[in-house]
């Protein structure tokens, strides 16, 4: 897998597709055509064979969202109004797609930026992690999935503060909220991060794949319904040749911790 721009870099590292947003100069802060290549570059991994994503940014930030005075050349952040703008899905595609998708956070982390990266199934981050929703500071309404996304995790009344009142927070008030997982040294976020992707990565293929579409399905359906669907993908896992050796690994991995 190649880089789809140079603002948007991917690597293949085995069963695990890493995406690093690429325009360091400027705090990886986000323009259209970056936007435009970011979107393409999710598609294309949400369709291939990769099992997990990891995104991070490059230099000392993860992404400050929106380049407010553009690329130097013209190019604007956002688009006008009549045109299309599908690229705003690439928050859908990274909550939704088949891949866990991981998200490693250094630096500042606003705006469409934290959009991107709360929409991840797992999020870590350094204690020098500085997030804000930013947008109201800018007068615009957000975009990238973020209210929806903060919503999920933390509740409409914490979701609507942290909108609405756009001040800066840490890496340790992230953790707190629940807004990442884990935290690590600034040197050694993307080893670690690296390190539990490679970890899922060697789990069970389908049973990884069917987890996330569980997760999916438990945000959308009551519980009653999802339970069907649970235990059909449950059985799916369960019905192969292959589970009685899974079982023995497993076993064996448990009594050597």
């Amino acid at each position: 897998m190649s880089a789809s721009s140079n603002t948007v870099l991917v690597e293949r590292r085995g069963a695990i597709a890493l995406v690093t947003l690429n325009r360091p100069e400027r705090r990886n802060g986000v323009t259209l055509s970056m936007c435009e290549a970011f979107y393409g570059t999710l598609k294309e991994i949400a369709e291939s064979n990769a099992r997990l994503l990891v995104l991070r940014g490059a230099g000392d930030d993860f992404c400050v969202g929106a380049d407010v005075k553009g690329s130097g050349e013209g190019e604007h952040s956002q688009p006008r109004e009549d045109e299309p703008a599908e690229f705003y899905h690439s928050a859908t595609l990274l909550h939704t797609m088949p891949q866990v998708t991981l998200a490693a956070i250094d630096g500042g982390c606003a705006g469409a930026g934290m959009g991107w990266a709360m929409a991840c199934d797992l999020r870590f981050a350094t204690s020098r992690a500085r997030f804000s929703t930013a947008f109201l500071n800018v007068g615009v309404s957000g975009d990238m999935g973020l209210a929806w996304s903060l919503h999920h995790l933390v509740g409409g009344g914490k979701a609507r503060e942290l909108m609405f009142l756009p001040e800066r927070f840490g890496g340790e008030d992230a953790l707190s909220l629940g807004l990442v997982n884990r935290l690590f040294a600034p040197d050694q976020l993307h080893s670690a991060v690296l390190g539990v992707a490679d970890q899922l990565a060697s789990r069970d293929a389908l049973a990884l794949r069917l987890m996330k579409a569980n997760s999916l399905s438990a945000e959308q359906l009551p519980i009653g319904e999802y339970i069907d669907i649970e235990s059909a993908r449950h059985l799916e896992t369960t019905n192969r040749p292959e589970w009685a050796k899974l079982m023995a690994e497993g076993y064996a991995r448990r009594k050597g911790n």
